[in-house]
């Protein structure tokens, strides 16, 4: 077992040297590997008079040198990624993965981009987009768009004033965090995913518009598509989503209970 969970069992009791039995999960207890740091030594049950006991550091020195065969590297509990994750827990996915705020940016202005001033015309004319690591961005209208195919056709039904953003791995708040603008803007799916996100950026920046086109009501009714996903279950809204009382929302939010359908963003063009 090379997960979060045992890895963390034998952090603590290399650190107190002792954990209560009924602190320790049967996840833990029923495999191979807690197994065998009972019968290999490193660590002991003892019963109590009452029942249940606790298991007690046995040989320090053995247990650390088997914790960092185990797991020789620990993650950076500032930056988690999958190299860091493998290098801890032999598996990418095993704990948490913090954005790495890699964003594609394009558009026909200026911007203070990581504090450098960046001409988007140049690269979005030349390459189509530009790409970095977010530290910080500063510009006078930023749009959010959710689809990477949406993304590199925007401003054919959004304003080209507007900085047009994709982020790899999906809108998170770190990324948003980082964006200093006046005027904000999240080109979503018009589905429970597409209105989360929106609500997230909203929740940092108050005055988020969710771009909503003059002709949703046409497209809804000859481009919408089921709202279950391909193993036929339903997409679920989240509790921003269910709690929102911004018309445009509960509109949105209202289609798709009543016609279990919604929009792509990708309706939208041509």
């Amino acid at each position: 077992m090379q997960n979060k969970t045992f890895k963390n069992f034998v952090k603590k009791i290399l650190s107190e040297g002792k954990i209560n039995a009924s602190l320790v999960g049967n996840s833990v207890k029923r495999t191979g590997d807690f197994n065998t740091l009972l019968t290999g030594g490193f660590i002991e049950h003892l019963p109590a008079i009452t029942g249940g006991g606790g298991f007690y550091l046995k040989n320090k020195a053995a247990l650390e040198k088997y914790f960092a065969d185990k797991f020789p590297g620990e993650i950076d509990n500032t930056n988690n990624t999958a190299i860091g994750n493998v290098n801890s827990m032999r598996n990418t996915k095993a704990g948490k993965r913090e954005s790495q705020n890699v964003i594609l940016i394009r558009g026909q202005k200026t911007v203070l981009l990581n504090g450098i001033e960046t001409d988007l015309k140049k690269y979005t004319d030349t390459y189509g987009t530009f790409s970095a690591t977010l530290k910080t961005l500063e510009a006078s209208k930023v749009c959010f768009v959710e689809n990477l195919d949406s993304y590199l056709l925007a401003e054919q039904v959004i304003n080209g004033d507007f900085v047009f953003i994709h982020t790899y791995g999906g809108i998170g708040r770190s990324i948003v965090s980082k964006t200093k603008a006046k005027e904000i803007l999240v080109f979503p799916d018009y589905d429970f995913k597409g209105l989360h996100n929106y609500l997230l950026v909203k929740s940092v920046f108050e005055d988020t518009k969710l771009f909503v086109p003059d002709n949703y009501e046409a497209l809804f009714q000859t481009k919408s598509r089921t709202i279950k996903t391909r193993q036929g279950r339903e997409q679920r809204p989240s509790k921003q989503v269910l709690d929102s009382e911004e018309e445009i929302v509960v509109k949105i939010r209202t289609d798709i209970y009543k016609h279990k359908k919604f929009l792509e963003q990708q309706a939208l063009f041509k």
